[in-house]
């Protein structure tokens, strides 16, 4: 027996597989999408129940998104309270700012690299390559330049 979702579950799953698709881990896209849809401070232990996961996996999860800048905390007497930082457009950029600056570079420093131990042919087929992702680098930073405006004339 199948046992249904309310309307909540839905969004917040849905949410997180489009953050996951952009390279933040399964569980921290579950927080993210928590923080963002309830739109306030939480405490770790509420977040927990909420996701029905593990207080230790939650707070995992927190320094993780703290870490990349996408959740704040406070502390308010004993207890630490968190926050989506951004909207959602904002997590967006983030996530298409972590292709720019980290993955992009890496996969053309690794194509440079290996160019060295290939033949005439596949040198060919490598070059084009690099030369789509040199254009891929500056579409998305023409992007990234794009939306980092257009949250600022919305703010």
């Amino acid at each position: 027996m199948k046992i249904e979702k309310d309307g909540i579950e839905k969004i917040r799953e849905s949410m997180s597989k489009v953050f996951a698709r952009g390279g933040i881990r399964d569980m921290d896209a579950l927080v993210l999408s928590e923080l963002l849809i309830w739109d306030r401070y939480m405490d770790v232990e509420e977040i927990a129940k909420n996701l029905n996961y593990s207080i230790s996996g939650v707070t995992g999860s927190l320094h993780r998104l703290m870490r990349m800048h996408l959740v704040i905390r406070k502390k308010i007497g004993k207890k630490y309270l968190y926050r989506s930082e951004s909207n959602i457009l904002s997590v967006f950029i983030h996530l298409v700012q972590e292709i720019y600056e980290h993955d992009l570079p890496r996969l053309q420093h690794i194509v440079d690299e290996e160019k060295s131990v290939l033949n005439d042919e596949e040198k060919k087929v490598v070059d084009a390559l690099d030369a789509k992702l040199s254009k891929a680098k500056e579409y998305l930073g023409a992007l990234i330049k794009i939306l980092e405006d257009y949250t600022k004339e919305v703010s």
